[in-house]
């Protein structure tokens, strides 16, 4: 087995040398204020207390005050973080002194490097750091910079990000971001320009000498005749195996890795006869063994113990291990290397890794370099070299070394191994480094390549197959700090924190520096930011080269509130990882809670184009259904809803709920005009479809049914948010009311639990009895994911209401209507995940409505006039279970399902008339009705998506409906649908589908709403309905986007409702309806999104019932002929939202007989301002601001200005 496991440090199981002694000695108390603690440290490090002249042994923790000395040795390397936030590393052969430490922004830290290197990390804005050297002083005001003194003095420095003055009395020079310069002892300094700067050269790591027991190889006989060997002893029953077949077999699965597995043929071989030889090569792998488990005197005495007895490549190798294990028993000495002559590859191979252990990674390359021209034909080597490019950010170099690799045996495992990880971290064929991970751990399983599986499966979403690779990998290697940190933060991504807590406990135990990060992640995920944001810093000084870690560091600065310092953490995640697409979505989060929609939409469109290059997830970042997911979110903002929509739909994934969110919140406007809301005017009405579509993406992620009230956080943690608002609505000069109170929360306890809980209350008052409305209601919403493969949620409401309905005033009618209404809802899911991309969702869904609709009527147009009071009662009650299974086989997602309903209508009825004479009521008809009306049906269906690139998708799917109604014959449907999308050019896509639906009495469902995300016109037709969508998105420049649609549809069984009151066009059987609209949506820059629909629709109809005399061949009542809405949304960091919007409704049949109703324009506005604590938001809000009178329908006016204003408070 190779040294394949080369990694940064803390990016395996790198173990702090001075672990052993750190664990026997407690960091010693201090009188004088600590400045800083030692976090991390190799082997051998020492340090003096200020007015001490002893060296004494740098224990972790140690605290550090002003004029302390510290030195490292030929091994030694240190990590500092100080108490303003400047992470040190501390290279070896290096003497730095604490001078002094920076009390506030306005000092500056004093350090002194009398020989050596170091790296560093400072906050941005924050105190300044100077650092004396024997040829100059560099006065350091940025962030991330190295400085080296070599034996002369002459000192070297490189800034990496921020800006450095470096001086001494011969002159001086300022460096900036990508610049060095260099100063020696009596010369002016110069600067030099860096040609690729490279943050990994600069940040002094080294290789872990722990690896070394877990590495080293256990056979002299090359890969193919080894493999041989032991295929032929597994083959044997154990009767038949030798002493020899049972040690050989040891050999094998410690070379996999697999050590514990290899204990019980080891011990199997020490029970029987031995030659010398044998027990020589039972106690070398008993001593790695020992090594593995910290059992350091063990395994020097084994190793001692076996050198006799083996040959001369296992004895130099068991030189090694005694070396190693030495080491790691006393890390304060500093022993020579061993002197084992390189005659074989797998020597080779361990000098250039223990070259990377006595000093850095560079020197380990270049030995590795220097071995492969000894040993060409060694794929082994060529994976070294490729591995130590790979950590040192040399890509051209890595890829060489593969592929010199890869010529010399492809099938070597090490070699397939390594081509997943290229694939995976550079062509994102994750798929494809998964197949070959899998197919090499079948015959070779280990804790490496297990661990690197976990990790794919993390990255692509597959929380079931991580898990379980992460749990393997534990089982193989318990003593290995990794795999428990790694299974942490992915149980942390799932919001399990006190199963990750007990897992990282282990992992401190194991080895604190390795889990300084996740211990961070786990006590932000608890709320703690302050000894979160310590316990990221001191793991971020540890290993400053880990993206991922970076953003949490910087989220958990944002949550705090130090935005500045979140802004520089990005940076310098971007730096390290510039192709990442979390780190620009992160970006977005943080610009859209800072009201910064600019920078918002450039880090969005960032993050699209990295998602689209190289894949990537949301894995760990949260999403709600009110907010969808933070990219699309950011053109949402400032009212660009055609452009979310784009990208929504571009990135939509059945099996990723924040794509469903997307598509739920996706404003689409419908072929019938609506009664204007205030919702509507601030940009927020929900589409007809949003309802089963937030309940399919709840089922994948119900944590999601709450988030955090007036802020981002993207980052999931406990919290319990409050918000109370209400105000006066004036209306026809008449005041009503609204008011509601919100409260959403979140818990990791007992399990991950989401709640909302939502109340709301208001009356309207005008001068038209249709202004005169009230209503009150209340909703609860609650999401638990217990494991990664088992959500559960639950959602419901309860509401009453008295709508505002027109009342007829005509000199020969007068009608005067009332309803009371009072609506119960609920739908309980449970979802369940079988591994990667094969979901099962299940879901009941209940429902009660009942209304009691009252009324007057004087009716003039005869003689004798009549008076009407009648009174109706309708109680709707439902129940429809529904179960979809969704399964992903390569590009193609088949989800297929059941669903079945039942429920019944109740009605009764009473009128009573009276004819009036002119003495007087004097004939009177009374008349009552009542019925019940049970019903059922059910929904079979299976619909195939396949999208081989980004350029290209297709959609195809088949329903069949029933429906049966007592006293009616049963209908059955069967209603295809498919569709096509293409991107011929960049930003640029044609969509096309035809589809056909057939409802059910009721609408709830798990099946596909949208077929390539296209959803035909919400109409109320209860029959049959065929529709064909077009639509053409264009993404012109960065700063302008236009959609064009068409939609043909053919209706059945149409109900037309009169605005405001109790009747319909209900005799509608068959019509036809075209629509055409074209939008144009604009980013200005500054705040500003400009957006503008215009467009037209024809109608007809085509068959009436024969209770209807007239209509065929006419248009269908209100719809309009022209329609158009143009606006604007200004956004400003202030905190301050204004939208502007101007709507026109054309000219439009309002009867069967195609009378003309006149067109109208309204302009509605609304703004909103919040406090910088986001504690406070006042709004107002104006609907038809310059009062212009209209008319819904003949006698049916609509509402003229209406203000709402507004108070919120949070808590």
């Amino acid at each position: 087995m190779s040294f394949r496991s080369v990694r940064l440090l803390a990016a395996t199981s790198v173990l702090a040398l001075s672990f052993a002694a750190a664990q026997a000695q407690a960091p010693l108390p201090r009188q004088a204020p600590a400045a800083g603690a030692i976090v991390a440290a190799k082997g051998g490090e020492e340090m003096r207390f200020v007015r001490e002249d002893l060296w004494r042994a740098a224990q972790l923790q140690q605290s550090l005050v002003g004029g302390d000395t510290l030195r490292t040795n030929a091994i030694g390397n240190l990590a500092i973080l100080f108490n303003d936030q400047t992470q040190i590393r501390v290279g070896r052969n290096s003497t730095l002194t604490v001078n002094d430490v920076a009390s506030g922004p306005a000092d500056a830290t004093q350090l002194s490097l009398q020989g050596g290197n170091i790296w560093a990390r400072a906050a941005r804005g924050g105190s300044g750091v100077d650092v004396k050297t024997p040829a100059a002083v560099a006065a350091i005001r940025g962030t991330d910079w190295s400085l080296a003194v070599d034996g002369a003095g002459k000192t070297s420095l490189v800034v990496l990000e921020g800006v450095v003055e470096i001086k001494n009395p011969q002159g001086a020079v300022t460096v900036r971001q990508g610049e060095g310069a260099v100063a020696a002892v009596g010369q002016a300094p110069t600067k030099f320009v860096l040609v690729s700067p490279n943050d990994r050269e600069q940040m002094l790591f080294y290789m872990s000498m722990r690896e070394v027991f877990i590495n080293l190889p256990t056979t002299t006989l090359d890969n193919r005749r080894f493999e041989a060997e032991s295929s032929r002893i597994e083959a044997l029953t154990s009767a038949r195996r030798t002493t020899e077949d049972w040690l050989t077999l040891a050999e094998s699965l410690m070379s996999a890795g697999n050590r514990r597995a290899a204990e019980a043929p080891l011990a199997e071989a020490r029970n029987r006869p031995m030659t010398r030889a044998q027990r020589a090569r039972a106690d070398y792998l008993e001593a790695l063994i020992a090594g593995a488990d910290r059992r350091w005197q063990d395994a020097i005495r084994l190793f001692e113990r076996a050198k006799p007895g083996l040959d001369s490549r296992r004895r130099g190798w068991a030189e090694y291990g005694r070396y190693a294990a030495a080491s790691l028993a006393d890390p304060k000495r500093v022993r020579p290397a061993p002197n084992v002559p390189v005659r074989d590859p797998r020597t080779a191979e361990i000098k250039a890794y223990l070259t990377g252990f006595r000093q850095d990674l560079k020197a380990a390359a270049a030995e590795a370099a220097a071995s492969e021209k000894l040993f060409p034909k060694d794929a082994g080597l060529a994976i070294l070299s490729a591995s130590l490019a790979q950590d040192l950010d040399h890509r051209e170099g890595m890829y060489a070394a593969y592929e010199r690799a890869k010529a010399i045996d492809p099938t070597d495992p090490d070699v397939v191994a390594f081509g997943a990880t290229i694939k995976a971290d550079y062509a994102r064929d994750i798929d494809g480094a998964l197949a070959d991970l899998y197919r090499v751990v079948k015959t070779e399983p280990n804790f490496s390549l297990l661990n690197q599986i976990g990790l794919l499966e993390q990255g692509r979403g597959a929380f079931v197959e991580a898990e379980a690779a992460f749990r393997r990998a534990i089982e193989m290697e318990p003593q290995n700090p990794i795999p428990y940190v790694n299974l942490a933060i992915l149980l942390l991504d799932q919001s399990r924190v006190e199963e990750a807590g007990t897992l990282i406990d282990k992992a401190l135990a194991l080895d604190p520096p390795t889990a300084y990060s996740a211990r961070g992640r786990y006590l932000l995920q608890k709320g703690k930011m302050a000894q979160a944001i310590e316990s990221l810093l001191a793991g971020s000084a540890v290993n400053p080269a880990r993206s991922n870690d970076q953003l949490i560091v910087a989220d958990a600065y944002f949550q705090n509130g130090d935005y500045e310092l979140a802004w520089q953490t990005l940076d310098n995640a971007d730096r390290l990882d510039p192709r990442a697409p979390i780190v620009p979505i992160l970006r977005t989060a943080f610009a859209l809670d800072l009201y910064m929609a600019d920078d918002a939409i450039l880090a969005a469109r960032e993050a699209l184009r990295r998602y689209r290059d190289r894949g990537g997830d949301y894995a760990g970042l949260s999403v709600t259904k009110q907010t969808g997911s933070y990219p699309v979110e950011a053109y949402r903002f400032i009212n660009l809803h055609d452009w979310a929509r784009f990208y929504a739909d571009r990135t939509f994934d059945p099996f990723e709920a924040q794509g469903y969110f997307d598509q739920a919140i996706a404003s689409r406007p419908g072929l019938f005009p609506t009664e204007p809301t205030l919702d509507a005017a601030e940009g927020t009405d929900l589409n007809s479809a949003a309802l089963n579509l937030s309940v399919q993406g709840l089922l994948l992620d119900p944590l999601a049914v709450s988030g955090r009230i007036g802020r981002f956080d993207p980052i999931r943690r406990p919290f319990l948010d409050m918000e109370i608002g209400g105000g006066p609505v004036v209306r026809g000069g008449k005041v009503g009311w609204n008011a509601g109170v919100l409260v959403n929360g979140f818990s990791n306890e007992p399990v991950p639990t989401s709640f909302s809980v939502s109340a709301s209350g208001g009356e309207a008052k005008g001068n038209l009895t249709a202004d005169n409305e009230n209503a009150k209601g209340i909703t609860l919403s609650i999401g638990s994911a217990p494991s990664a493969a088992d959500r559960f949620m639950f959602m419901g409401w309860a509401t009453e209401g008295r709508p505002g309905l027109t009342d007829v005033n005509r000199f020969d009618l007068t009608q005067h209507i009332e309803r009371d209404e009072t609506t119960l809802f609920g739908v309980a899911g449970w979802s369940h995940t079988f591994g990667y991309r094969n979901v099962l969702s299940t879901a009941v869904f209940a429902t009660r409505n009942d209304t009691l609709d009252r009324g007057e009527e004087w009716d003039y147009r005869k003689f004798p006039s009549v008076q009407t009071l009648w009174q109706e009662k309708q109680r709707v009650d439902g129940v429809v279970g529904a179960v979809s299974h969704a399964i992903g086989i390569g590009d193609f997602n088949l989800r297929y399902g059941l669903e079945a309903q039942a429920g019944q209508l109740r009605y009764s009825g009473v009128s009573k008339s009276y004819q009036y004479w002119f003495s007087g009521p004097e004939d009177y008809l009374q008349d009552a009705t009542a019925f019940d009306s049970p019903f059922r049906g059910g929904r079979a269906y299976a619909d195939l998506s396949w999208r081989p690139n980004d350029r290209f998708e297709a959609q195809a799917g088949i329903h069949r409906t029933f429906l049966d109604v007592k006293n009616a014959d049963p209908d059955v449907w069967v209603s295809p649908r498919f569709g096509i999308g293409v991107s011929p050019f960049e930003g640029q896509w044609l969509r096309a589908a035809y589809i056909e639906n057939a409802d059910t009495y009721l609408g709830y469902s798990l099946a596909p709403t949208t077929t390539v995300g296209l959803i035909p016109n919400d109409t109320p037709a209860s029959g049959p309905t065929k529709s064909l969508v077009l639509r053409w998105d264009a993404e012109w420049t960065p700063h302008v986007f236009t959609a064009l649609e068409y939609q043909r549809q053919s209706l059945n069984d149409l109900n037309v409702p009169r605005i405001n009151t109790l009747e319909s066009f209900d005799d509608i059987e068959k019509a036809r309806a075209e629509w055409l609209a074209a939008t144009i949506n604009v980013w200005l820059g500054h705040g500003i999104g400009v957006f503008g629909t215009v467009g037209g629709a024809t109608s007809k109809i085509l068959a009436t019932s024969a209770d209807v005399e007239g209509g065929v061949g006419e248009p269908v009542p209100y719809v309009p002929e022209r329609f158009a809405r143009f606006g604007m949304t200004f956004v400003h960091p202030s905190r301050l939202r204004f939208t502007l919007t101007q709507n026109y409704i054309g000219e439009r049949s309002g009867s069967y007989y195609n009378d003309r109703l006149d067109a109208y324009w309204t302009t509605d506005a609304a703004i909103t301002w919040e406090t910088p604590d986001r504690r406070f938001q006042v709004g107002v809000t104006a609907l038809n601001l310059f009062d212009q009178r209209y008319d819904f329908g003949f006698d049916i006016p609509a509402p003229g200005r209406t203000v709402a204003a507004s108070v919120k408070a949070r808590f």
